[in-house]
């Protein structure tokens, strides 16, 4: 999966945590759910990137001939 994917994927998610987190209470129900889903996408995307970096090193290592 591209990262534009990726981002496109997560787009609704995305508005609903900032819909969510702009127009509750402080430390509403809804504004504790949205930092706890911005934390998940925050690790999920650290793990992307991860794979990303050891996917393009090893095309790196490879060699023509």
């Amino acid at each position: 999966m591209t990262i534009d994917n990726r981002c496109r994927e997560q787009q609704k998610v995305a508005d609903r945590m900032f819909m969510d987190f702009k127009y509750t209470a402080p430390g509403s129900t809804e504004q504790l759910q949205a930092l706890k889903t911005l934390s998940f996408l925050l690790g999920m995307w650290g793990d992307f990137l991860g794979h990303e970096v050891k996917r393009m090193d090893a095309a790196s290592s490879l060699t023509s001939v």
